[in-house]
């Protein structure tokens, strides 16, 4: 299993049951929630999941579900000024 850090408005590689740190590099304050038929994180939806946002500067952590199958599965960030959804793909 790998640890990843993620700047919170990319895209992403992934394998299943890795961890991954969400920083939010934004001015806002963010929250990811779901963008299809299929959550890939074992936490939420949403993240984080105490019903807060992540702060500027902040991070949230996270991990891939480990029954993931090979593909991209998408997401949505609400601070990202370029494209939402944005998508961890695996592996």
């Amino acid at each position: 299993m790998g640890d990843h850090k993620v700047e919170i408005c990319n895209d992403w590689n992934g394998n299943k049951g890795d961890k991954v740190t969400f920083e939010n590099i934004t001015t806002s304050n963010c929250t990811i929630t779901q963008a299809g038929k299929f959550w890939p994180f074992k936490e939420g939806p949403p993240i984080p999941t105490d019903g807060k946002s992540i702060p500027p500067g902040g991070t949230a952590d996270a991990h891939l579900k480990n029954n993931l199958a090979d593909g991209k599965y998408p997401y949505n960030v609400d601070c990202c000024t370029d494209k939402t959804p944005k998508n961890v793909t695996v592996p």
